[in-house]
């Protein structure tokens, strides 16, 4: 019995062998397989695509291609080494290696295809955002404005805007606004009135700082009472006409939040 077993022994010992020699292109015991090292090669791939699009002084080049290649084998538990023999075995295979290029070009298609995707919803979230904050809008004049002391226009810039049709529960107005050189004036006001359908009114201000600085400035109204709003006007730069003035506003939007 004992004879039979060591003959069972030695003939598996053998068989093994003679697989092992019959399959020259077995990954050996350690190696990441075809499918780990396909995935491994499309990180790698990555780290570089990274670094191409960063721009990377000569003098930190080096040490920022390190941490990304080390962050990579980190990630798959390899060494410099390890990495290195494994790349020198696959290579030394060309027919399991070609295997394992065609995964790492499906890896990377598959992903390009992944971030198109996603990039296709959140473009069409943001086209979304802006049509609905279009729509919002109820500014219909002149998104910028430059003032002069030599305008012969109101530089207040008034405005009357009718919301009689719109259900909303309030509005809010952005502007950015900022005070040229020569510009003289001590206070300036940006000033909106609600009149409200049982003929009151509200009265809403915002001082606005006299800077050079392009600054941006807001106010709300109407959020405050249940009373319907018909007619929105004002001052987009209430001001002493008799003051000299040169001012930029940009970037103006007024909107309205939907009742829900």
């Amino acid at each position: 019995m004992k004879m039979i077993r060591n003959t069972v022994a030695l003939f598996t010992i053998v068989l093994g062998l003679f697989l092992v020699a019959c399959n020259p292109n077995r990954v050996p015991k350690g190696f990441p397989k075809k499918d780990e090292f396909a995935r491994i090669l499309a990180d790698v791939h990555h780290a570089e695509a990274t670094l191409n699009q960063l721009r990377i002084s000569e003098r930190s080049m080096d040490t920022t291609v390190n941490q990304y290649y080390h962050h990579v084998l980190d990630k798959h538990k390899l060494t410099q080494q390890k990495f290195d023999t494994v790349v020198g075995w696959y290579l030394s295979h060309p027919a399991l290696y070609q295997e394992v290029y065609d995964k790492v070009i499906a890896i990377l298609a598959e992903e390009e295809a992944q971030r198109e995707r996603e990039i296709k919803i959140l473009d069409e979230e943001k086209e979304k955002i802006r049509k609905e904050k279009l729509a919002r809008n109820i500014w219909k004049g002149d998104k910028s404005y430059f003032i002069n002391t030599s305008d012969t226009i109101d530089r207040r810039i008034p405005f009357v805007i009718g919301v009689d049709t719109i259900e909303a529960t309030g509005y809010t107005f952005s502007a950015f606004y900022q005070f040229l050189k020569e510009s003289k004036v001590k206070e300036s006001l940006l000033q909106v009135i609600a009149w409200y359908a049982d003929s009151t009114m509200d009265t809403v201000s915002y001082t606005l700082p006299i800077t050079h600085i392009n600054t941006k400035a807001e106010l709300a109204i109407g959020f405050d009472t249940d009373k319907k709003i018909l007619k929105l006007e004002g001052f987009l730069l209430k001001h002493d006409t008799l003051e000299q003035i040169r001012a930029r506003i940009n970037n103006i939007e007024f909107e309205y939040t939907s009742m829900p």
